[in-house]
C-alpha cells in the first residue's frame, strides 16, 4: 500500500538537494556583491595616488627606485610617473629622456616642501616626498586614503605622426594649472658610459612630453607630435594642481 510518507518521501530526497544548492548558489552570490562593493567602496574612499620619480640614467642610485616604480606603475588607484632630470648628464651620459624642465619641475617642488634636489627623488601626491628607493615609505604612503580625483581616462589614439587624446576636467571645480604628459610605457637603455656603464636600465612610465591645458577649456582634444610611423607604445596622463603643487586630480589611458 502506497501511503503519504511513502510519496513524499521521494519528493524531499529530490527536493533537499536542489533547496541546498540554490542555497549555496544565493551566499556566493551575495558574497561576491558584498565584495564588489566593498572593492568599489574603497576605491571612492581612496581615490587616486600619483607616484611621481626624479630620477636619471647617470645616477648610480636610481635603478632600485625606477624598479620599484614599475612594480607599482599597475596597481590599482596608481598613476606611477618618471621624470628623467638633466643635472647628472655631465657624468658622461646623457641620459636620453632628461628634460632641463622636469629638473626645474623637481626645483619647484623643493621649495614647496622644503627638500632637497637629489636623486631618486619620489613625490606622492605632490605634498610627500622621500628617497625613491624606499620601498616601505612607498607602500605605507599608498595605504594612506587618499584626496586626489580619479579622473576618466583619456582617449587616445595614436597616428603616424601624433598621438591625439581627448581629457575631461569636469570633476575639478577650482584648480592652479593642469598637464597632459606623453609617457612611454616601457623602455629599456643600454647605457655606455658614466656611472651605470655596461648596464641595462629599464625605465616605465617615462615622461617625454609635457603639455599645459588651458583652465578656461576644461574638456577638449589635443595632440603630442611623434616620430613617423613610431613603433613605441604610448600613454597619456592628465595631472591637475594647486598653486603648491598639490595634486587634486589625475588620469591616465591605457597604452595605445
Amino acid at each position: 500500500m502506497k501511503t503519504l510518507d511513502m510519496v513524499f518521501r521521494p519528493i524531499i530526497r529530490i527536493t533537499f538537494p536542489i533547496l541546498s544548492l540554490f542555497i549555496a548558489f544565493s551566499m556566493l552570490a551575495f558574497q561576491h556583491n558584498n565584495r564588489e562593493e566593498q572593492s568599489n567602496e574603497k576605491q571612492i574612499q581612496n581615490g587616486v595616488n600619483v607616484v611621481e620619480l626624479f630620477t636619471s640614467q647617470g645616477c648610480s642610485s636610481c635603478p632600485p627606485a625606477d624598479a620599484l616604480l614599475s612594480e607599482v606603475k599597475d596597481d590599482e588607484n596608481v598613476i606611477a610617473l618618471s621624470y628623467h632630470v638633466d643635472y647628472w648628464n655631465y657624468l658622461g651620459w646623457k641620459d636620453p629622456y632628461s628634460k632641463k624642465e622636469y629638473s626645474a619641475y623637481q626645483r619647484d617642488y623643493a621649495t614647496e616642501l622644503n627638500s632637497g634636489v637629489y636623486t631618486p627623488q619620489m613625490v606622492v601626491n605632490g605634498n610627500k616626498e622621500f628617497v625613491g628607493s624606499r620601498e616601505k615609505t612607498l607602500k605605507n604612503s599608498l595605504i594612506n586614503k587618499s584626496n586626489v580625483t580619479a579622473l576618466p581616462a583619456p582617449i587616445v589614439t595614436k597616428k603616424n605622426t601624433s598621438v591625439d587624446f581627448s581629457y575631461a576636467l569636469n570633476e575639478v571645480k577650482d584648480f592652479d594649472r593642469a598637464y597632459a604628459l606623453l609617457l612611454i610605457d616601457d623602455e629599456t637603455t643600454a647605457v655606455a658610459k658614466g656611472e651605470n656603464a655596461r648596464k641595462q636600465l629599464r625605465n616605465t612610465n617615462v615622461v617625454i612630453q609635457r603639455m599645459a591645458i588651458d583652465k578656461n577649456t576644461p574638456n577638449g582634444t589635443q595632440s603630442f607630435q611623434i616620430e613617423t610611423n613610431s613603433k613605441t607604445d604610448y600613454k597619456v596622463a592628465i595631472i591637475v594642481q594647486d598653486k603648491d603643487l598639490e595634486i587634486l586630480a589625475a588620469g591616465i589611458s591605457i597604452t595605445g
